[in-house]
């Protein structure tokens, strides 16, 4: 299995950056990585790609490793077989939502693990193991070395258990889902003082375990990603793939609107 540069770098300390993926797009996710991204994480939670559609997955992957970028996926829910699907199409991880218990997280690490240090299907014809080519002795110890998990926080439950979360060992970094938290609590919008306390205590929580907390990016993007380094985050998240198109487009359309 080919190192995870961007496990490798975040076990360094190094700042990261990556986006969403929305479009299912193998040449969106090709610009993506010549653009100089980290990793992409290819939504299967919202977007129309299906964790279970491998032939897809597949293609995204070819895309990223052509481009040298890391794919992870969402997966629209915790599930042991839809882990599977995606690993063995050849993600470097996943991305798993709704994770409110020490229990979830867990069987979503035991998930992604070969035996004996999980309940992963063993096989060496996947595209993971480039259809038995890459198949070495160390393979399965590779695959559980390099594969990456990261827990979606998105409600009062998980950061009281947040704690024990962390406490897991397998989690690479942690996502804190402000507009799911929010609505959850009872508002509309992120700016609240319920979910404002609510990632004051997930930053030091996550400080306590050594484990990144990913900041969001917002345009203008020098100013953000300068701010975010200078606030001490490493793992950085600019949107998605279609409102970073959104943005480039909407700023030359301003542009010219304002010159005429």
């Amino acid at each position: 299995m080919r190192p995870n540069r961007l496990k490798e770098k975040i076990g360094r300390g190094e700042p990261v950056v990556g986006t969403f993926m929305f479009t299912s797009s193998p040449a969106v996710m090709e610009i993506l990585g010549y653009a100089g991204l980290d990793f992409v994480i290819i939504d299967t939670e919202h977007a129309p790609t299906s964790p279970l559609d491998t032939v897809t997955l597949g293609n995204l992957v070819r895309a990223a490793e052509v481009s040298g970028v890391v794919p992870l996926v969402r997966l629209p829910e915790r599930s042991r077989v839809m882990t599977q699907k995606v690993l063995d199409a050849g993600a470097m991880g996943i991305v798993v939502p709704w994770v409110k218990t020490r229990g979830d997280i867990e069987e979503a690490v035991q998930d992604s693990r070969y035996m004996p240090e999980g309940l992963r299907g063993a096989c060496y014809l996947t595209k993971a193991a480039r259809y038995s080519a890459g198949f070495t002795g160390d393979y399965w110890g590779e695959a559980n070395r390099n594969v990456m998990v990261v827990p979606l926080i998105e409600n009062q439950e998980a950061v009281d258990n947040l704690d024990e979360i962390l406490g897991v060992e397998g989690i690479d970094f942690v996502f804190f889902g402000g507009r799911d938290y929010s609505m959850s609590c009872g508002y509309p919008t992120v700016d609240n003082p319920a979910t404002k306390a609510a990632i004051r205590k997930a930053h030091e929580v996550c400080a306590k375990y050594g484990k990144p907390l990913a900041r969001f990016l917002y345009p203008p993007f020098d100013r953000s990603v300068r701010e975010a380094v200078a606030d001490g985050a490493t793992v950085l998240v600019a949107g998605g793939d279609v409102s970073l198109l959104l943005s480039a487009a909407t700023q030359v359309a301003d542009a010219l609107r304002a010159a005429t």
